[in-house]
C-alpha cells in the first residue's frame, strides 16, 4: 500500500509497511543483532549438546567393554562356571550366552531373563549396540527396574571346551540426565542471553542516534530564514560528528547562496533602476519634443538599451557558471594571438599606450570564444583605470601558462583584491571614471578561469594594478577536442559564489 504526496508541484511516494515501528533504525539493528545472535547460540547449543552426547554415550560403551572383557577373562580363569555372574555396579547386568542362544549364567539383577541382544561374535572379537527407547524389556530383555536406556558389549569367548558370548550392559541414565539437565539450562541461558543482546544494541543505538535526533529535529524547523542556525557538534571525531560538521558546512552554503541571491536581486534592481529611468525619460522627450535632438536622443536610448542587454548577458553567463552548464567547445587557443587581438583594439581607441613587449606564444586547450571574453574584460578593466599606459604580457612557467594585463592606475589596495572579483563591486577608484560597467567583469573572468581549471589573481603593478590568470600548457602535439556539456572543472566554477 502506497500514499502519493506531493511538495512544490512535485510529487513524491512514501511506502507504508503495516508495521511502523520496523521503521526504526534501532529496533531493525536490535532485531537483526537478536536473529544473529540466536542463530549463533542455537547452533553452538546443537554442537554442544551432540559432542557432550557423543562422549558421554563413549565413555558408557567403553565401560561395558572393558567389564566385558574382564568377564571374559575370569570366566577363562575359573575351571568352572560360577552360578552369578559378577558385575561392578548395580546399573549393568551381564550374562552368558550358549551356542544354541540359551542362557548359560546371568548377574544376579537379570536372573531368569532370556538374553538381552542376539549379538554373537565370534572369540575375542567385540560388538556393541546401543539401545534406542526407554523401555528396557523391550528393546534390550534387560530387567532392572531402571527407566533407562543401556549399552550393550558383546564379547566372544571360548575357553575350556565352552564357547559363547559375554554380553554386559551399562546403563546410559545417568549419561541421559546429564544431557537433559544441559539441554535445559543451555535452552533457558542462550535465549535470555539473545534477547540480552538484543537489548543492549537497542539501548546503545538509541543512545548512539541521540545525536542524529537532535540533528533532525533542528533541521526539520529550519526554514529560509532560519539558514543561520545550526545543528548541535557532537565533541567526538565519528560519523556522526563528520554528519553534523558536514550539515552545519552546508547550511553554511546555504545561508552564503540565499544571501548573494538577496544580494544578486537588490544589485540587479538598483543597476536596472538607472538605465530605464534615464531611456524612459530620453524617449518621454523624443515624443513630447520631436525635433532636431531627436535623433540624439534615439542614440542615447540605444546606448542604454545597450547597457542592459550587456547586464543581462552577464547575468545569465554568471549563472550558467553558477549552475555547472556553461558549455565549452575545447580546442588549441593561442592566447598571445587574443593578447595582441585586444592590444590592437585598445590601441586603434587611442585613450592610452598600450605594450606588447612581454607577449610570447602560449597555447592552451579552451574555448576560444570564452577565453577571449576574459582577454576582453581585463583589458576593459585595465584601459578603465589606466593614466597613460597598459601593457600585456603571455609567458610560460613549466606546465603553465601566464597572461598578465598591467595598468598604471591607482591600483588596488591588498585588503580588497579578492573582493573585486565579487558581483556588483566597484572600488571607489573605478567610480570616477566613465564608462564602468555594473561591476561584474571580473567575476565573468574569473568562473570561467576556473571553469578552464585555471586560477586569477591581482598583484601590484607598480605603479597600477596587475591581473595575472593561470592556465594550464597544450602542447604543440596534442590534438584538440570538442566538448559541449559541463565545463572543465565544473567543481570549482561553482566555487566562484564563496570568493
Amino acid at each position: 500500500m502506497s500514499t502519493r504526496t506531493s511538495a512544490g508541484g512535485t510529487a513524491g511516494r512514501r511506502r507504508l509497511t503495516p508495521w511502523p515501528w520496523l521503521g526504526s533504525v534501532r529496533v531493525r539493528a536490535a532485531a537483526v543483532s537478536l536473529l544473529i545472535v540466536g542463530l549463533v547460540f542455537l547452533l553452538g547449543w546443537l554442537g554442544v549438546i551432540a559432542v557432550l552426547r557423543g562422549s558421554l554415550y563413549t565413555s558408557a560403551t567403553a565401560t561395558a567393554e572393558a567389564e566385558a572383557f574382564d568377564l571374559t577373562s575370569q570366566i577363562a580363569a575359573r575351571p568352572r562356571l560360577p552360578v552369578h555372574l559378577p558385575v561392578s555396579a548395580e546399573d549393568m547386568a551381564a550374562q552368558l550366552i550358549g551356542p544354541q542362544g540359551v542362557v548359560v549364567a546371568s548377574s544376579r539383577n537379570i536372573a531368569g531373563q532370556g538374553p538381552m541382544v542376539d549379538l554373537t561374535p565370534r572369540p575375542g572379537v567385540e560388538a556393541t549396540r546401543v539401545g534406542v527407547v526407554l523401555h528396557v524389556r523391550r528393546f534390550t530383555h534387560v530387567d532392572l527396574d531402571l527407566d533407562s536406556r543401556f549399552v550393550v558389549a558383546a564379547v566372544g569367548v571360548h575357553s575350556a571346551g565352552l564357547v559363547g558370548t559375554v554380553l554386559v550392559a551399562d546403563s546410559l541414565g545417568a549419561a541421559d540426565h546429564a544431557l537433559e539437565l544441559i539441554t535445559l539450562v543451555l535452552g533457558i541461558a542462550l535465549p535470555a542471553l539473545a534477547f540480552l543482546v538484543g537489548f543492549l544494541v537497542w539501548a546503545l543505538t538509541g543512545w548512539s542516534l541521540r545525536p542524529v535526533e537532535a540533528i533532525r529535529s533542528q533541521v526539520a524547523g529550519l526554514s529560509a530564514m532560519d539558514l543561520h542556525r545550526r545543528v548541535p557538534e557532537p565533541p567526538v571525531e565519528d560519523e556522526i560528528g563528520r554528519l553534523a560538521r558536514t550539515m552545519n558546512a552546508m547550511l553554511g552554503r546555504l545561508e552564503l547562496s540565499s544571501d548573494r541571491q538577496r544580494q544578486l536581486v537588490a544589485d540587479v534592481s538598483h543597476e536596472l533602476r538607472n538605465p530605464l529611468a534615464s531611456l524612459r525619460a530620453q524617449l518621454e522627450v523624443a515624443l513630447k519634443h520631436p525635433g532636431d535632438n531627436t535623433g540624439a536622443l534615439l542614440r542615447g536610448s540605444v546606448d542604454e538599451v545597450d547597457r542592459l542587454s550587456q547586464l543581462v548577458d552577464e547575468l545569465l553567463t554568471l549563472a550558467r557558471l553558477d549552475e555547472g552548464v556553461l558549455s565549452l567547445h575545447l580546442g588549441h587557443v593561442d592566447l598571445d594571438d587574443l593578447a595582441l587581438l585586444h592590444a590592437d583594439r585598445l590601441r586603434a581607441r587611442g585613450r592610452v599606450e598600450v605594450s606588447v613587449a612581454g607577449v610570447g606564444a602560449a597555447r592552451v586547450l579552451g574555448d576560444e570564444a570564452h577565453l577571449t571574453r576574459v582577454v576582453a574584460n581585463l583589458a576593459d578593466n585595465a584601459e578603465r583605470q589606466a593614466v597613460r599606459r597598459v601593457a600585456f604580457a603571455v609567458s610560460s612557467h613549466g606546465d603553465r601558462v601566464r597572461l598578465s594585463v598591467t595598468d598604471d592606475g591607482p591600483g588596488i589596495p591588498p585588503r580588497d583584491r579578492e573582493r573585486v572579483f565579487e558581483r556588483f563591486v566597484r572600488l571607489d577608484s573605478a567610480r570616477t571614471h566613465e564608462g564602468t560597467g555594473a561591476g561584474l567583469g571580473l567575476a565573468i573572468v574569473r568562473g570561467i578561469v576556473q571553469a578552464h581549471g585555471g586560477t586569477v589573481w591581482v598583484e601590484d603593478g607598480a605603479p597600477g594594478a596587475r591581473f595575472v590568470v593561470d592556465l594550464p600548457l597544450v602542447g604543440t602535439d596534442e590534438a584538440p577536442t570538442e566538448r559541449s556539456g559541463p565545463p572543465v572543472g565544473a567543481t570549482t566554477a561553482r566555487r566562484v559564489r564563496a570568493h
